[in-house]
């Protein structure tokens, strides 16, 4: 049986202009996000593996040493320590990266999108260090001093004055960014998470299916497909076996994440056979779901009654994603800009306290609840790693709502969304990473490398063994959701609780991070009067990210990225020579000294 796939109907459909506007940019974001770009993204990780001689393995030992305070001097210059420029430079990555960008990377890519989600952070892990040694050696540290650094100084620094428009295009491609990946996306996924898993539905959303007709009627295997007709006559089947209750089913049936930011009614047709799906944002409608069985379907789940009328329905219409939902999301939209606001205002050094509290805790409550499923479940342990690797150098087949995948998408999604979940190659930790106090460019370097091995290798890693366990990943959500649904599924209703408030965190923590981002670039670009405007526009576009289209913001997020990665990436290989000199003589020392 064929199995309802978004993708397959929306060609077919008369969409908004945001909807075009939403294709358009994810035709781009799939030129970007390419195999040049995987190619050259994991390439330059391998390369300065091979030149360090495999420091992610050999030095991880005096990276902890670093983070945790061995060698902090308080008068050493910079902003903040070690440690805090470590959870500040996490605060922007572990969260949405690790909660929807897995889940995004398991739906598109299958379960072989994780090994090279893996491959791609172990590299990572040395592309970091050597882009955080960097901006640490060419940082500048101004009269009050504060500091500035990240990749448009390093380019601009170090290559020389004639490569200066290369630092202004990554510095532009940083600030833009700023607005999707470390913005729109997190108050988004943040929002869609929280309503998804807290909000009612106005129509007996919790009410049994098999109850809703007087009880006299009860669903069988065979009662449980709809058929979708599309615009040219082609049917898809739609299995809701698995669903037990009106809101389920409204869920399964409606709440794609790719329609999340519509208000969508659903309307019993006139022949009592099929609920035609209207968008109240254009009058628009968008498909019909079919009870194959003349009308039966429809009678046992109670929204047709045994005289043909429609059962407990105001004007025969079914709410599905109701205005108060969408009013929900504003309300968060507005809370998440407002804390985020009061935050930023204070700089680097209140965004390295508020990291250095914040990260640990939430990272601690969210691994300890997916530990907890996955232990649960420890015989499905071997069994999903077995899926992982197996899937990762074969084609992935289509089962459940999970399309199927190749391998190419497996490399390309699994390098996509570990690009997202660390930064490595980005060139953003770099901004924060700067600030550290210390003397040494190269115990900078080290401490960012733990970033990809904590945010992709472990967090990553556990919530895509919550997804596998449970068997989610072959279903029909995507984004946050997915994760909700697997956490709800290995606890019930407390797991989706569990991701909804850590992702309130996460988009907190994320947000006040990438503002920080956006701080430094404004500054190159426009000098320090720009600070304060970028912060209000940042603000604004946080409520904006919280109500508009899920799939916009995530393909915008991956433009921007992708063209942050480009100077960044050719600014690091070509002052290659430069971190193998300060790491040669970092180590050759006979004592590593604090100062």
């Amino acid at each position: 049986m064929n199995v309802f796939n978004i993708n397959n109907i929306l060609p077919l459909m008369n969409v908004s202009a945001l909807d075009e506007v939403t294709m358009f940019l994810g035709k781009i974001a799939g030129y970007i996000w390419s195999m040049p770009l995987v190619i050259l993204l994991v390439g330059s990780g391998v390369y300065f593996s091979i030149r360090l001689i495999f420091p992610q393995f050999r030095r991880i030992g005096h990276s902890i040493a670093v983070a945790r305070g061995k060698y902090d001097n308080p008068d050493d210059p910079g902003d903040i320590t070690h440690f805090q420029a470590l959870c500040a430079a996490l605060s922007a990555t572990v969260g949405v990266g690790n909660i929807a960008g897995v889940a995004i990377a398991l739906h598109a890519g299958g379960p072989g999108a994780i090994f090279w989600m893996w491959v791609a952070a172990l590299f990572g892990m040395v592309t970091k260090y050597a882009e955080c040694t960097l901006a640490h050696k060419y940082r500048v540290i101004h009269s009050d001093g504060t500091i500035s650094g990240g990749p448009m100084y390093y380019i601009e620094k170090g290559m020389g004055s004639k490569f200066k428009w290369l630092a202004i295009a990554f510095a532009i491609c940083g600030l833009i960014a700023t607005f999707g990946g470390g913005n729109m996306v997190q108050s988004n996924s943040m929002t869609i998470a929280f309503t998804d898993q807290f909000a009612t539905q106005k129509f007996h959303h919790s009410t049994p299916l098999p109850k809703m007709n007087n009880g006299k009627e009860t669903l069988k295997t065979d009662d449980t497909e709809f058929i979708i007709k599309t615009s040219n006559g082609k049917t898809i089947g739609i299995d809701i076996s698995q669903t037990k209750t009106v809101g389920g089913l409204l869920n399964i049936i409606n709440c794609h994440p790719k329609n999340m930011s519509h208000v969508v009614i659903a309307e019993i047709a006139t022949d009592r056979n099929s609920i035609e799906f209207t968008d109240l944002t254009d009058g628009k409608r968008e498909f019909t779901l079919v009870s194959p069985d003349g009308g039966k379907l429809l009678k046992n789940l109670g929204f047709v009654n045994g005289d043909g009328d429609i059962n407990k329905l105001s004007n025969g219409k079914i709410s599905t994603i109701i205005p108060e939902r969408l009013l929900l999301r504003a309300v968060l939209g507005i809370a998440i800009s407002a804390i985020v606001g009061m935050v930023i205002i204070g700089g680097i050094k209140r965004i390295g306290k508020v990291a250095s509290k914040l990260v640990p805790v939430m990272s601690s409550i969210y691994v300890a609840g997916a530990l907890f499923i996955i232990l649960w479940n420890y015989g499905m342990i071997a069994d999903s790693f077995y899926l992982i690797f197996k899937h990762a150098f074969t084609p992935t087949a289509a089962t459940g709502g999970f399309a199927g995948a190749t391998v190419l998408y497996a490399i390309t999604w699994g390098v996509r969304r570990a690009a997202f979940s660390n930064e490595a190659g980005l060139g953003s930790a770099p901004i924060a990473h700067a600030a550290a106090k210390t003397k040494e460019p190269v115990r900078e370097g080290l401490v960012a490398m733990m970033g990809p091995l904590i945010d992709t290798l472990i967090i990553c890693t556990m919530t895509a063994l919550v997804i596998i366990i449970t068997g989610k990943w072959t279903g029909n959500a995507d984004s946050s959701v997915l994760t909700k649904n697997a956490f709800n599924a290995g606890i019930p209703y407390f797991g989706g609780v569990i991701v909804a408030i850590g992702l309130i965190l996460f988009a907190i923590s994320t947000a006040i991070s990438w503002s920080y981002y956006g701080d430094r670039c404004a500054e190159y670009l426009f000098g320090r009067r720009a600070i304060m405007p970028y912060r209000c526009v940042y603000v604004v576009a946080l409520f904006v990210g919280a109500i508009v289209q899920l799939e916009f913001v995530w393909n915008f997020s991956d433009i921007t990225l992708g063209l942050m990665a480009l100077p960044n990436l050719f600014a690091i290989i070509a002052l290659s020579g430069v971190v193998i000199s300060l790491t040669k003589d970092y180590f050759s020392r006979k004592h590593v000294r604090t100062n």
